[in-house]
């Protein structure tokens, strides 16, 4: 039987996929959504395994990009995994978003890459990744979160040897001012190619990976939560009964929000 790797990004505004086999990109898809893509890729993976000639349940590994991004695209990805995994038995494992996109870098081995990409309005993600031998992207310090426009007063941005990511694009002339002169702005790369995703998991150790399902990465309050007020006034109730009905499910005990057996 056929064994192959689904490899999912749904981080920002694209939907992307790949499905390799004994580490070779077979087949891959990769288009702008506009509502998240939930209809679109079960459909789209399907006709993809149908293309080559084999089955859903041929999927015994899957790869997806848990963060930092956009809160309904990585549920999207996330949760489109966790039903795959249950239903053909296979393994799951976590990406990076941000190192995924610095693997679209052309950076020899010991050059540095920083990565910003939106968060929302006024903030960014940010992660410094730099090459090893093999021009693999490898993490230095933690993800962080950047406020721009403007930067922070006496923000040093390092001396990176290439910048990437959407936070790049839509801030290019505050980020310009603030990055050293040698640094290669890569603006046309807001988003990671099908062959980074694919490197990035060749990085996967499979080995000691248990069949759970992949944490998300999120590093802020998602908008419903910042926007509680407005929404609980727009829906007639009182934002302090919103409020507690919030810290009543964000706190229950993990019984309540099983699936019955």
């Amino acid at each position: 039987m056929r064994e192959l790797t689904l490899i999912l990004n749904t981080a920002e505004k694209r939907v992307q996929f790949a499905l390799c086999e004994n580490g070779s990109m077979l087949c891959g898809e990769d288009w702008l959504a506009q509502r998240g893509g939930t209809e679109v890729l079960a459909p789209a993976l399907r006709d993809a395994c149908a293309r080559l000639g084999a089955t859903p349940a041929a999927i015994r590994r899957i790869a997806c990009v848990a963060g930092p991004g956009n809160f309904t695209g990585l549920r999207i990805g996330l949760t489109t995994t966790a039903g795959l995994a249950r239903a053909v038995n296979a393994k799951q494992a976590g990406l990076h978003y941000l190192q995924c996109l610095a693997a679209n870098a052309p950076a020899s081995p010991g050059e540095e890459v920083l990565v910003l990409t939106n968060a929302r309005k006024g903030l960014a993600y940010g992660a410094r990744f730099r090459a090893d031998d093999q021009g693999a992207p490898q993490p230095e310090g933690r993800t962080f979160l950047l406020p721009l426009p403007p930067l922070p007063e006496g923000t040093n941005l390092g001396n990176p040897n290439f910048v990437i990511g959407s936070a790049l694009v839509s801030n290019l002339a505050c980020l310009r001012a603030a990055l050293p002169a040698s640094a290669r702005l890569l603006c046309r790369d807001s988003a990671p190619s099908l062959a980074s995703l694919v490197a990035v998991e060749r990085l996967i150790d499979w080995e000691t990976q248990d069949g759970s399902d992949i944490p998300p990465l999120y590093m802020r309050d998602c908008d419903a939560v910042e926007n509680l007020d407005a929404i609980a006034k727009a829906q007639g109730r009182t934002p302090e009964l919103a409020h507690q009905e919030l810290d009543r499910l964000t706190h229950a005990p993990l019984a309540e929000h099983e699936i019955a057996k």
